[in-house]
């Protein structure tokens, strides 16, 4: 009876979720510097085992708007299954999903030595005719790379409820890396290693596999990935 009430449970926050529309102007809880924010109420429901967020705290941001607008230190997450901004008013604590088109940039600030930028970017690739997505800013220029935190289903776990254990599916991180090439289309990498960068450029092997040897690059992380089309940049 209880697994048959927790599944029933469940459904019916899935199901309501998925239904709510509560559109509003989210600046009628706060006029005096959200005037310009809109979106939805957001309302989060225990549907998968994991965090469905890149940042699990609530981080003071700022925001870029699409119509040019600038808002300063207010408390944003960045919902990595959804792709979606969540902002929460902190005059009367409710949650909204700001709606995806007025967002250019954003940037989370964990602290002032670390500030994340997210832009959202209109993705064009053979696997993906035309989408727009968040991405965390990695570097601009020549060529630029962009990284998507996105959260996927990985798999199944057992939630335990009241001593009894329930099969779950379960989320967990599964960035993709996108670099926008000359052509100004985007090539996706959903894994860092030299293999899948070298058939990107196989014009530029020669010089690739020179600045990976001289600046003891492995291309296991982001960070050395960044390295490396920041060296590129400099000589294309």
């Amino acid at each position: 009876m209880k697994r048959f009430l927790f599944f029933l449970f469940l459904s019916i926050c899935i199901s309501t979720n998925a239904q709510i529309k509560d559109t509003v102007k989210v600046s009628n809880s706060d006029s005096v510097c959200l005037s310009k924010l809109t979106g939805e109420a957001y309302y989060e429901f225990i549907q998968y085992v994991g965090d469905q967020f890149y940042n699990t705290n609530w981080t003071k941001s700022d925001i870029l708007l699409a119509n040019g607008t600038m808002l300063y230190d207010i408390q944003l997450k960045y919902n990595g299954f959804l792709d979606e901004v969540i902002w929460m008013n902190t005059n009367n604590l409710r949650k909204f999903k700001l709606d995806k088109s007025s967002i250019n940039d954003f940037w989370l600030k964990n602290s002032t030595t670390d500030i994340i930028h997210f832009k959202r970017i209109n993705v064009t690739n053979t696997n993906n005719p035309s989408t727009e997505i968040f991405v965390e800013v990695g570097i601009e220029g020549k060529l630029s790379l962009y990284i998507q935190h996105k959260i996927k289903i990985d798999g199944e776990e057992d939630f335990y409820l009241n001593g009894h254990n329930y099969l779950l599916k379960s989320i967990g991180p599964k960035p993709l890396y996108y670099i926008n090439l000359q052509s100004n289309n985007f090539a996706m990498l959903d894994k860092i290693n030299r293999i899948n960068l070298l058939k990107l450029f196989p014009e530029h092997k020669i010089e690739i596999q020179k600045i990976m040897r001289l600046n003891h690059l492995n291309l296991k992380t982001p960070q050395d990935l960044i390295k490396l089309i920041d060296l590129l940049n400099k000589i294309l």
